[in-house]
């Protein structure tokens, strides 16, 4: 799926180097101010009382830097010094950009969306529900974008690249399966470096200036133009905020009630006395039939760091058996109405996974007996790409479920 992208990714790049530049203004000190009559000729004092936490937004950087430079600015000069300043600021204030066309840090999204920390999973979300809510169409100045936003796109760059990294380095022949998850640590030391820098700016404070802070009207709305299927979709979920079941935790029980809800409101024409006795047998088909325990398998970050790095769905199934069996869980069974969307997900990708190792194993041995490598290598590319998407859009999908409710 994809959202309309901001029309000013040059701003935001802009706003990266400006902060690169300027990064003295973090350093301790006072904005030497002068006694002419100006609106921006206010000393600051004690500035260690007037620290503002949080990132700096670009107004924040332009004004700091402004504030540093006016102290080599003549007498004289201050008033058109100022001008000039006001002038570039109310320019720059000006340009608006669709804040939720940008990427959003994940704790500002959702819980889930945090512990996840998936930069297109993020993405995906806060589209969607800005979408539904209309968000999408509102507008902010790019003075009051932050420097933390400049990395976030960065981070979003980041996760989009490293899918056909990790695609590429897996095609790599014989060395493939050990050069992937290179890359991918590679790519996830990145996020977690840029992740750093983001901790490290809200802990401490933005640089004094001498310049008062832009008061700016946010109520501006420009119109997306967003795809029919993207808005039907939208119109169908909304961000799991803790008072509402999300999509991955439903029951099968659960999602046949909702849609004899659905085609009993009569959205669609059909026989509903035929519906409701479908349905009702299928509720005593799921609660009268068992499953195995082990089956339903926990999330992987339940796991453990390493079994949610490597998000293998045979490596999960055999953790989570391990921790049934350690639990004294495994030969317990439960009937198919609990088991949830997501062990039904999981359930589906685990099969593509055991697919996708036999297949290996076959090409493996095809090499042992003797058959070349003109015709094991193009089968091991082939595999690749056929299964890329229970490899890279699996998670993804599973991400979105468990961030997101039903409506």
């Amino acid at each position: 799926m994809r959202f309309p992208t901001p029309r000013l990714s040059a701003s935001i790049s802009s706003l990266t180097a400006l902060t690169l530049i300027t990064g003295m203004l973090y350093a301790p000190g006072i904005a030497q101010g002068d006694t002419v009559e100006t609106l921006a000729a206010t000393p600051i004092a004690e500035a260690e009382q007037m620290c503002t936490s949080g990132a700096p937004t670009f107004d924040d950087v332009v004004t700091a830097a402004a504030s540093v430079l006016r102290g080599t600015v003549g007498p004289d000069q201050l008033a058109g010094y100022d001008q000039q300043v006001a002038d570039f600021r109310t320019s720059i204030a000006a340009v608006r950009v669709h804040r939720d066309g940008l990427p959003m840090r994940p704790d500002l999204v959702g819980t889930r969306t945090a512990e996840i920390d998936d930069p297109i999973v993020t993405y995906l979300v806060n589209g969607l529900d800005a979408v539904r809510t209309g968000r999408i169409d509102e507008t902010m100045s790019v003075s009051h974008l932050t420097v933390n936003d400049a990395i976030e796109v960065f981070v979003l760059a980041t996760g989009i690249v490293k899918i056909p990294a990790k695609l590429t380095a897996g095609m790599v022949p014989t060395v493939g399966f050990f050069l992937e998850p290179v890359v991918s640590a590679m790519f996830n030391g990145t996020k977690a470096l840029a992740r750093a820098v983001q901790n490290s700016i809200d802990a401490g404070c933005v640089a004094p200036n001498v310049y008062p802070p832009l008061v700016l009207d946010e109520a501006v709305i420009e119109p997306v133009q967003v795809p029919p299927a993207i808005e039907a979709l939208a119109a169908s979920v909304m961000t799991a905020n803790g008072s509402c079941t999300p999509v991955a935790e439903l029951t099968l029980a659960t999602v046949v009630e909702r849609a004899r809800a659905y085609f009993d409101s009569g959205a669609v024409q059909m026989d509903r006395a035929a519906m409701h006795e479908t349905a009702d047998a299928l509720q005593s088909f799921l609660a009268s039939n068992q499953v195995a325990k082990p089956m339903l398998m926990r999330r992987a970050d339940d796991l453990g760091p390493l079994v949610e790095a490597l998000d293998m769905g045979p490596v999960t199934f055999l953790a989570n058996l391990g921790a049934d069996l350690a639990e004294g869980q495994a030969l317990q069974t439960v009937p198919l109405a609990q088991v949830k969307v997501e062990n039904a997900f999981d359930l589906a990708t685990l099969t593509l996974d055991i697919t996708s190792l036999l297949f290996s194993a076959g090409t493996t041995v095809a090499g042992f007996t003797g058959v070349g490598a003109a015709v094991t290598t193009p089968l091991s590319i082939v595999q690749d790409l056929v299964f890329a998407p229970t490899d890279y859009g699996a998670p993804i999908m599973r991400g979105v479920m468990q961030s997101m409710c039903a409506v």
